[in-house]
């Protein structure tokens, strides 16, 4: 059709009958229907017509060349037309070339296939042992002491010690969590918030010279105590540069997968490495288990404390609390018994305040082991039981407070933009503070139940580490799980957002289709 209609636009439009299809192909010159000379027929080839001046023909010379369309007549079917075998040539692309336009046309592919290429160079990264090092005492010297006390919190089993990124998540955790409070704290950065993406751009770009600072800061110290195992030939410099650029490749992981990928990038790499984990603890658990070293009531209590987490873990992130509201006409009347409401998430945070506190708890023991000398006693205060309980359940309640985004003011102009008001409240102020203080009252019962749910599960852990000798992470387990469904909540917007797109082609082609229509 596309080649037919090219040739439409050449050459008049004939009619479909055979003696005018003939006639027209006689006119023109094709070969079996007319007699025209050779020399004509290559003159109109080349957009000559027989009787051009010198003029003209200088004029046609100078343009364009386009391919040469061969005209079919058949006395039996309508004229069709097909061009030169060298625009078909170009059409034919190879496989990798169809595979990515293919990817560049389908957004949620190309997005699934950035994350798993992103989440695999990480896990290879962590994989790869760094240079220069003596391997032969480092293993064991690298899981106690302060290079032990160093090693990351969220690290797996299956990492090679002393890899590309040894320094782990550490400086991202750390810089989160100091600009979440500098932003909820100074009012100029605040108002860096609601600037839109200039705003974004800054609070970003501060984010990262932290994080560089904090990576450079850590890989001095693990640099100064993986002296003694440098090879020769190797210098302090060197493996600093090491470390730094492989905490800036774990960074830029990440971004990739915010950006152009599906989920949090810091959760998807990280969940990746509780996988890892989770591979290794549950074979070790059958085999013990079939071993007869695990009794069957153990077993099926740990069996069920998952399954109670995973519940609840799933219930908190998708739970909200609903404000009622109230649409008006702008005569003032009321539209009916229409039931409307805002709904505020309970835990917005998700799961982000279960990092923060495990973080937090794990500094002072390894600045304390770093250190050494009568620092010790500080990291072991922190590991008693009746300090590390508490202290772990304040900090997942007032974590879950840590909220940049402060959108109150908004939904109240919004309520009055679309006609809509709270019952029994003013608009205005009176609005904008009932939305915050239900706000505050709705984060304070989610941050009540994730304290409780994260402090049943490390404690659980610790349980049945002590019964059977290993345990899987609960923790952990209630990250999988947030990471998991926010994943799933991005692949249906993005699956829905075609749908959208041809909704919206299709009312404005309506609206386009009614402005030109000569009936009004």
């Amino acid at each position: 059709m596309r080649h037919a209609a090219a040739a439409g636009e050449r050459l008049a439009a004939p009619s479909t009958s055979a003696s005018t299809s003939a006639s027209f192909a006689r006119r023109r010159g094709v070969p079996g229907f007319g007699k025209a000379p050779r020399h004509l027929l290559l003159r109109r080839r080349r957009g000559l017509a027989a009787g051009d001046d010198d003029e003209d023909h200088h004029r046609h010379r100078h343009r364009r060349r386009t391919d040469v369309v061969v005209v079919v007549v058949d006395r039996a079917t309508p004229l069709r037309a097909t061009t030169s075998s060298s625009s078909s040539k170009g059409e034919r692309y190879s496989p990798l070339e169809r595979l990515y336009r293919w990817l560049e046309d389908h957004d949620l592919p190309r997005r699934a296939a950035i994350t798993v290429a992103a989440v695999l160079l990480s896990r290879l990264c962590f994989l790869l042992p760094l240079p220069g090092l003596d391997r032969r005492f480092l293993a064991q010297v690298l899981e106690a002491g302060p290079l032990g006390a160093l090693k990351d919190p969220f690290g797996d089993l299956l990492q090679t010690p002393g890899n590309v990124f040894q320094l782990g998540f550490g400086a991202m955790i750390f810089s989160s969590i100091v600009v979440q409070v500098l932003v909820s704290t100074l009012p100029a950065l605040k108002q860096k918030t609601r600037e839109g993406g200039t705003g974004e751009a800054f609070i970003k770009n501060l984010g990262l010279y932290i994080f560089a600072a904090a990576a450079a800061v850590q890989g001095l110290v693990t640099t100064h105590l993986l002296g003694p195992f440098l090879l020769a030939g190797t210098t302090k410099l060197d493996l600093l540069a090491t470390l730094v650029c492989g905490s800036m490749i774990l960074k830029t992981m990440c971004t990739l997968i915010d950006n152009f990928g599906v989920g949090d990038g810091f959760l998807n790499i990280l969940v990746a490495n509780i996988a890892a984990e989770y591979a290794v603890v549950l074979r070790f658990i059958v085999s013990r288990f079939l071993g007869g070293h695990i009794a069957a009531g153990h077993l099926a209590g740990l069996a069920a404390a998952v399954a109670l987490c995973v519940l609840a873990s799933v219930w908190l992130t998708a739970s909200t609390d609903n404000l009622p509201i109230r649409y008006y006409s702008r005569e003032g009347e009321d539209e009916g018994d229409k039931e409307a409401y805002l709904p505020f998430k309970i835990n917005p945070t998700g799961m982000q305040p279960i990092i923060i506190a495990s973080y937090l708890l794990h500094l002072p023991s390894q600045v304390a082991l770093a250190l050494g000398g009568g620092w010790h006693q500080v990291g072991s205060f922190f590991s008693r039981k009746v300090v590390y309980y508490p202290l772990y359940f304040s900090l997942l309640y007032f974590s879950a407070f840590i909220d940049i985004n402060e959108t109150s003011k908004e939904i109240s102009l919004y309520l009055g933009k679309i006609g809509a008001i709270i019952p029994g409240v003013r608009p205005g102020e009176r609005t904008t503070e009932f939305v915050e203080s239900f706000r505050r009252r709705t984060i304070r019962k989610g941050a009540g139940l994730l304290a409780v749910l994260g402090t049943f599960s490390i404690a659980t852990e610790v349980y049945f580490r002590r019964q059977i000798g290993i345990s899987l992470s609960l923790t952990s387990m209630l990250l999988l799980v947030s990471a998991f469904m926010q994943v799933r909540r991005q692949v249906t917007s993005y699956k829905q957002a075609p749908r959208l797109e041809r909704a919206i082609e299709a009312y404005e082609s309506l609206i386009n289709s009614s402005m030109t229509s000569p009936f009004k």
